[in-house]
Protein backbone atom coordinates (compact mmCIF):
# COMPACT_ATOMS: atom_id res chain seq x y z
CA UNK A 1 0.00 0.00 0.00
CA UNK A 2 1.28 3.49 -0.44
CA UNK A 3 -0.96 6.72 0.33
CA UNK A 4 -4.22 4.59 1.50
CA UNK A 5 -4.99 5.70 4.85
CA UNK A 6 -8.15 6.78 4.25
CA UNK A 7 -9.17 3.13 3.20
CA UNK A 8 -7.57 0.92 5.10
CA UNK A 9 -9.35 0.47 8.19
CA UNK A 10 -12.55 -0.59 5.95
CA UNK A 11 -11.22 -2.72 4.09
CA UNK A 12 -9.10 -4.54 7.28
CA UNK A 13 -12.72 -5.00 8.88
CA UNK A 14 -13.95 -6.47 6.10
CA UNK A 15 -11.40 -9.27 5.66
CA UNK A 16 -11.37 -9.86 8.83
CA UNK A 17 -15.40 -10.61 9.03
CA UNK A 18 -15.10 -12.84 6.51
CA UNK A 19 -12.50 -15.07 8.63
CA UNK A 20 -9.06 -13.70 7.71
CA UNK A 21 -6.65 -14.92 10.72
CA UNK A 22 -3.69 -12.84 9.09
CA UNK A 23 -3.08 -9.96 7.18
CA UNK A 24 0.28 -8.97 6.01
CA UNK A 25 0.90 -5.54 4.27
CA UNK A 26 3.68 -3.88 3.10
CA UNK A 27 4.34 -0.28 2.43
CA UNK A 28 6.84 1.94 0.69
CA UNK A 29 7.12 5.80 -0.20
CA UNK A 30 4.97 6.99 2.02
CA UNK A 31 3.51 10.08 2.32
CA UNK A 32 0.07 10.05 3.91
CA UNK A 33 -1.02 8.27 7.27
CA UNK A 34 -0.81 5.13 6.10
CA UNK A 35 2.08 4.18 7.98
CA UNK A 36 0.75 5.69 11.45
CA UNK A 37 -2.52 3.73 10.61
CA UNK A 38 -0.67 -0.06 10.21
CA UNK A 39 1.21 0.25 12.68
CA UNK A 40 -1.41 1.23 15.18
CA UNK A 41 -3.15 -1.71 13.71
CA UNK A 42 0.07 -3.98 13.48
CA UNK A 43 0.64 -3.17 17.45
CA UNK A 44 -3.07 -4.48 18.01
CA UNK A 45 -2.77 -7.54 16.41
CA UNK A 46 -4.85 -6.90 13.67
CA UNK A 47 -2.01 -6.65 10.70
CA UNK A 48 1.60 -7.66 10.35
CA UNK A 49 2.86 -4.31 8.75
CA UNK A 50 6.23 -4.10 7.18
CA UNK A 51 8.40 -1.77 5.32
CA UNK A 52 9.01 -2.65 1.95
CA UNK A 53 12.20 -1.98 -0.27
CA UNK A 54 11.18 -2.10 -3.94
CA UNK A 55 13.34 -3.53 -5.80
CA UNK A 56 13.15 -3.13 -10.15
CA UNK A 57 10.33 -5.40 -10.44
CA UNK A 58 8.31 -2.79 -9.02
CA UNK A 59 6.54 -2.11 -5.35
CA UNK A 60 3.76 -4.98 -5.73
CA UNK A 61 6.00 -7.61 -7.07
CA UNK A 62 8.35 -6.88 -4.70
CA UNK A 63 6.63 -6.91 -1.51
CA UNK A 64 5.25 -10.23 -2.41
CA UNK A 65 8.83 -11.75 -2.94
CA UNK A 66 9.43 -10.35 0.43
CA UNK A 67 6.27 -11.83 2.39
CA UNK A 68 7.65 -15.24 1.30
CA UNK A 69 9.60 -15.14 4.21
CA UNK A 70 7.13 -13.77 6.26
CA UNK A 71 5.97 -16.50 9.09
CA UNK A 72 2.55 -15.66 8.75
CA UNK A 73 2.59 -16.89 5.06
CA UNK A 74 4.81 -19.45 5.25
CA UNK A 75 2.31 -20.90 8.14
CA UNK A 76 -0.51 -20.38 6.35
CA UNK A 77 -3.07 -23.23 4.98
CA UNK A 78 -4.63 -20.60 2.47
CA UNK A 79 -3.47 -17.95 0.69
CA UNK A 80 -4.99 -14.71 -1.20
CA UNK A 81 -3.21 -11.49 -2.40
CA UNK A 82 -5.70 -8.65 -2.63
CA UNK A 83 -5.35 -5.56 -2.92
CA UNK A 84 -6.78 -2.40 -0.95
CA UNK A 85 -9.24 -1.48 -3.67
CA UNK A 86 -10.62 -5.15 -3.84
CA UNK A 87 -13.20 -6.34 -1.26
CA UNK A 88 -14.86 -10.00 -1.49
CA UNK A 89 -18.28 -10.63 -1.27
CA UNK A 90 -18.90 -14.54 -0.31
CA UNK A 91 -22.55 -15.35 -1.04
CA UNK A 92 -22.50 -19.20 0.33
CA UNK A 93 -22.92 -20.29 3.86
CA UNK A 94 -22.12 -17.96 6.70
CA UNK A 95 -20.42 -15.90 3.85
CA UNK A 96 -17.08 -16.35 5.08
CA UNK A 97 -13.68 -18.13 3.55
CA UNK A 98 -14.03 -21.52 6.07
CA UNK A 99 -17.44 -21.94 4.30
CA UNK A 100 -16.01 -21.46 0.46
CA UNK A 101 -14.32 -23.32 1.16
CA UNK A 102 -15.94 -26.13 2.65
CA UNK A 103 -18.77 -25.84 -0.48
CA UNK A 104 -15.02 -26.81 -2.37
CA UNK A 105 -13.44 -29.21 -0.09
CA UNK A 106 -11.32 -30.25 -2.79
CA UNK A 107 -10.13 -27.36 -4.27
CA UNK A 108 -6.58 -26.74 -4.08
CA UNK A 109 -7.15 -22.96 -5.60
CA UNK A 110 -10.31 -20.93 -6.03
CA UNK A 111 -10.13 -17.63 -8.21
CA UNK A 112 -12.44 -14.97 -8.16
CA UNK A 113 -12.94 -13.11 -10.87
CA UNK A 114 -13.21 -9.18 -10.56
CA UNK A 115 -16.15 -7.52 -10.91
CA UNK A 116 -15.37 -3.70 -12.13
CA UNK A 117 -17.40 -1.18 -9.92
CA UNK A 118 -17.07 2.57 -11.73
CA UNK A 119 -17.13 5.75 -9.71
CA UNK A 120 -20.84 6.12 -10.58
CA UNK A 121 -20.66 10.14 -11.05
CA UNK A 122 -19.38 10.74 -7.47
CA UNK A 123 -16.28 13.42 -7.45
CA UNK A 124 -15.20 13.68 -3.47
CA UNK A 125 -13.92 11.57 -0.86
CA UNK A 126 -15.53 10.93 1.90
CA UNK A 127 -15.44 8.72 5.04
CA UNK A 128 -18.40 6.44 3.38
CA UNK A 129 -16.91 2.74 3.01
CA UNK A 130 -16.61 2.33 -0.62
CA UNK A 131 -18.69 -0.46 -1.06
CA UNK A 132 -21.54 1.64 -0.09
CA UNK A 133 -20.95 4.52 -1.88
CA UNK A 134 -20.22 2.57 -5.36
CA UNK A 135 -23.13 0.80 -6.38
CA UNK A 136 -22.32 0.82 -9.97
CA UNK A 137 -20.76 -1.76 -11.96
CA UNK A 138 -20.11 -3.63 -14.94
CA UNK A 139 -23.39 -5.93 -16.33
CA UNK A 140 -23.05 -9.85 -14.47
CA UNK A 141 -23.22 -11.33 -18.01
CA UNK A 142 -20.15 -10.39 -19.99
CA UNK A 143 -20.16 -10.30 -23.89
CA UNK A 144 -19.39 -13.38 -25.79
CA UNK A 145 -15.99 -14.10 -25.51
CA UNK A 146 -15.55 -11.07 -23.08
CA UNK A 147 -12.46 -11.93 -20.48
CA UNK A 148 -12.14 -11.13 -17.09
CA UNK A 149 -9.20 -11.07 -14.60
CA UNK A 150 -9.27 -12.86 -11.20
CA UNK A 151 -7.55 -12.81 -7.78
CA UNK A 152 -6.75 -16.33 -6.21
CA UNK A 153 -7.51 -18.24 -3.22
CA UNK A 154 -5.22 -21.34 -2.91
CA UNK A 155 -3.47 -23.92 -0.17
CA UNK A 156 -0.31 -23.51 0.71
CA UNK A 157 1.08 -26.56 -0.66
CA UNK A 158 4.71 -26.51 -1.73
CA UNK A 159 3.75 -29.58 -3.86
CA UNK A 160 1.45 -27.91 -6.20
CA UNK A 161 2.30 -24.40 -5.64
CA UNK A 162 6.06 -22.43 -5.54
CA UNK A 163 5.44 -18.73 -4.85
CA UNK A 164 2.87 -16.20 -4.88
CA UNK A 165 1.90 -14.01 -7.85
CA UNK A 166 -0.26 -10.91 -8.36
CA UNK A 167 -3.38 -12.74 -9.56
CA UNK A 168 -2.43 -16.34 -9.45
CA UNK A 169 0.32 -18.53 -7.56
CA UNK A 170 3.46 -20.29 -9.71
CA UNK A 171 3.11 -23.71 -9.79
CA UNK A 172 5.31 -26.22 -8.55
CA UNK A 173 7.68 -27.82 -11.07
CA UNK A 174 6.50 -31.88 -11.62
CA UNK A 175 3.58 -30.87 -9.45
CA UNK A 176 1.16 -33.30 -8.04
CA UNK A 177 -2.11 -32.88 -9.38
CA UNK A 178 -4.36 -29.32 -8.90
CA UNK A 179 -7.94 -29.10 -8.44
CA UNK A 180 -8.67 -25.19 -9.10
CA UNK A 181 -12.07 -24.07 -9.65
CA UNK A 182 -14.03 -20.53 -9.44
CA UNK A 183 -16.25 -20.31 -6.76
CA UNK A 184 -18.88 -22.28 -7.58
CA UNK A 185 -16.94 -25.17 -8.49
CA UNK A 186 -16.60 -24.71 -12.53
CA UNK A 187 -13.28 -26.19 -12.85
CA UNK A 188 -10.46 -24.30 -14.66
CA UNK A 189 -9.36 -26.82 -17.71
CA UNK A 190 -5.57 -28.57 -16.77
CA UNK A 191 -4.33 -26.98 -19.82
CA UNK A 192 -4.79 -23.74 -18.67
CA UNK A 193 -3.59 -23.61 -15.31
CA UNK A 194 0.31 -22.92 -16.30
CA UNK A 195 -0.63 -19.06 -17.48
CA UNK A 196 -4.50 -18.07 -16.38
CA UNK A 197 -5.13 -14.91 -15.39
CA UNK A 198 -8.32 -14.25 -16.23
CA UNK A 199 -11.59 -16.42 -17.65
CA UNK A 200 -14.04 -16.10 -20.07
CA UNK A 201 -18.02 -16.20 -20.63
CA UNK A 202 -18.12 -17.78 -16.77
CA UNK A 203 -17.55 -16.19 -13.72
CA UNK A 204 -19.44 -18.22 -10.79
CA UNK A 205 -20.63 -15.00 -9.46
CA UNK A 206 -23.74 -16.84 -7.51
CA UNK A 207 -21.27 -18.19 -5.20
CA UNK A 208 -18.42 -15.33 -4.82
CA UNK A 209 -17.68 -12.02 -6.54
CA UNK A 210 -14.32 -9.65 -5.98
CA UNK A 211 -15.60 -5.86 -6.31
CA UNK A 212 -13.22 -4.27 -7.77
CA UNK A 213 -12.97 -0.48 -6.75
CA UNK A 214 -9.76 0.82 -9.01
CA UNK A 215 -10.96 4.37 -9.49
CA UNK A 216 -13.50 5.27 -6.34
CA UNK A 217 -14.34 9.24 -7.03
CA UNK A 218 -12.86 11.35 -9.53
CA UNK A 219 -10.91 13.12 -6.57
CA UNK A 220 -9.01 9.24 -5.29
CA UNK A 221 -8.30 8.81 -8.76
CA UNK A 222 -6.74 11.97 -8.97
CA UNK A 223 -4.55 11.02 -5.97
CA UNK A 224 -3.76 7.54 -7.42
CA UNK A 225 -2.76 9.51 -10.97
CA UNK A 226 -0.41 11.61 -8.76
CA UNK A 227 0.66 8.23 -7.14
CA UNK A 228 1.74 5.95 -9.63
CA UNK A 229 1.30 2.35 -10.66
CA UNK A 230 2.23 -0.57 -8.61
CA UNK A 231 2.72 -2.99 -10.90
CA UNK A 232 5.39 -0.92 -12.73
CA UNK A 233 7.81 1.26 -11.38
CA UNK A 234 7.62 4.39 -13.66
CA UNK A 235 4.57 2.97 -15.26
CA UNK A 236 1.58 6.12 -15.31
CA UNK A 237 -2.43 5.93 -15.25
CA UNK A 238 -3.76 8.14 -18.21
CA UNK A 239 -6.99 8.50 -19.38
CA UNK A 240 -7.48 5.24 -21.17
CA UNK A 241 -7.37 4.03 -17.45
CA UNK A 242 -10.07 5.29 -16.57
CA UNK A 243 -12.31 4.58 -19.45
CA UNK A 244 -10.98 0.70 -18.59
CA UNK A 245 -12.41 1.02 -15.20
CA UNK A 246 -14.98 3.38 -15.37
CA UNK A 247 -18.28 0.63 -15.79
CA UNK A 248 -21.88 1.73 -14.63
CA UNK A 249 -24.08 -0.19 -16.18
CA UNK A 250 -26.10 -2.18 -13.24
CA UNK A 251 -26.59 -1.01 -9.81
CA UNK A 252 -25.48 -3.71 -7.28
CA UNK A 253 -25.98 -2.88 -4.14
CA UNK A 254 -25.49 -6.98 -2.50
CA UNK A 255 -22.24 -6.17 -0.77
CA UNK A 256 -23.28 -2.58 0.55
CA UNK A 257 -26.37 -4.36 2.26
CA UNK A 258 -24.39 -6.54 3.99
CA UNK A 259 -21.31 -4.41 5.23
CA UNK A 260 -22.78 -3.51 8.65
CA UNK A 261 -20.97 -6.43 9.50
CA UNK A 262 -17.16 -5.13 8.93
CA UNK A 263 -18.58 -1.50 10.15
CA UNK A 264 -19.17 -2.99 13.46
CA UNK A 265 -15.69 -4.21 13.62
CA UNK A 266 -14.47 -1.27 12.97
CA UNK A 267 -16.33 0.62 15.39
CA UNK A 268 -14.81 -2.34 17.98
CA UNK A 269 -11.01 -1.38 16.85
CA UNK A 270 -12.01 2.63 17.22
CA UNK A 271 -13.32 1.45 21.11
CA UNK A 272 -9.83 -0.58 21.55
CA UNK A 273 -7.87 2.32 19.93
CA UNK A 274 -9.25 5.65 20.63
CA UNK A 275 -6.22 7.43 18.45
CA UNK A 276 -7.06 5.41 15.43
CA UNK A 277 -10.40 7.18 14.85
CA UNK A 278 -8.18 10.30 15.21
CA UNK A 279 -5.70 8.61 12.51
CA UNK A 280 -8.54 7.90 10.16
CA UNK A 281 -10.02 10.91 10.26
CA UNK A 282 -6.45 12.70 9.56
CA UNK A 283 -5.72 10.21 6.43
CA UNK A 284 -9.04 11.58 4.78
CA UNK A 285 -7.96 15.60 5.70
CA UNK A 286 -4.89 14.79 3.88
CA UNK A 287 -6.37 12.23 0.80
CA UNK A 288 -8.86 15.35 0.03
CA UNK A 289 -6.17 18.00 0.45
CA UNK A 290 -3.93 16.01 -2.10
CA UNK A 291 -7.17 16.17 -4.31
CA UNK A 292 -7.08 19.67 -4.04
CA UNK A 293 -3.73 20.09 -4.88
CA UNK A 294 -4.28 17.26 -8.29
CA UNK A 295 -6.90 18.92 -9.31
CA UNK A 296 -4.38 22.22 -10.36
CA UNK A 297 -2.03 20.09 -12.26
CA UNK A 298 -2.40 20.60 -16.12
CA UNK A 299 -2.93 16.79 -16.54
CA UNK A 300 -5.45 16.84 -14.38
CA UNK A 301 -7.37 19.52 -15.66
CA UNK A 302 -7.54 17.90 -19.34
CA UNK A 303 -8.80 15.10 -17.54
CA UNK A 304 -11.42 17.15 -15.52
CA UNK A 305 -12.08 18.81 -18.92
CA UNK A 306 -12.76 15.46 -20.79
CA UNK A 307 -15.27 14.20 -17.93
CA UNK A 308 -17.45 17.11 -18.46
CA UNK A 309 -18.55 18.95 -15.73
CA UNK A 310 -21.65 16.83 -13.91
CA UNK A 311 -21.98 13.50 -15.96
CA UNK A 312 -24.30 11.58 -14.68
CA UNK A 313 -22.83 7.23 -14.64
CA UNK A 314 -24.46 6.07 -17.58
CA UNK A 315 -24.09 9.21 -19.36
CA UNK A 316 -20.11 9.32 -18.43
CA UNK A 317 -19.79 6.08 -19.94
CA UNK A 318 -21.28 6.92 -23.30
CA UNK A 319 -19.32 9.98 -23.64
CA UNK A 320 -16.11 7.50 -22.66
CA UNK A 321 -16.61 5.44 -25.28
CA UNK A 322 -17.59 8.03 -28.30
Amino acid sequence: MKDEGAYILDWVAHYKTLGATDIVVFTNDVNDPTDHLLRRLNAMGEVHHRFSRVMKRGPHKSALMWAEYEPAVRDADWLLVVDVDEFLEIKVGDGTFQSLINENSSADAISFPWRIFGNAGIRDITREPVPKRFTRAQPVEGKAGEHRFFKTLYRNDPTKFSRMGVHRPYLAKDHAPISWVLPDGTPILENDMPGALFVRDHFGYEAAQLNHYALRSVDSFLNKKARGRANHQNGTIEMGYWQKFNKNHEEDTSLAEGFFAAEAYRERLYAQEPNLKLANERALVWARRSARKARRDPEARKFLQLIGPELAPDEATDAQVA
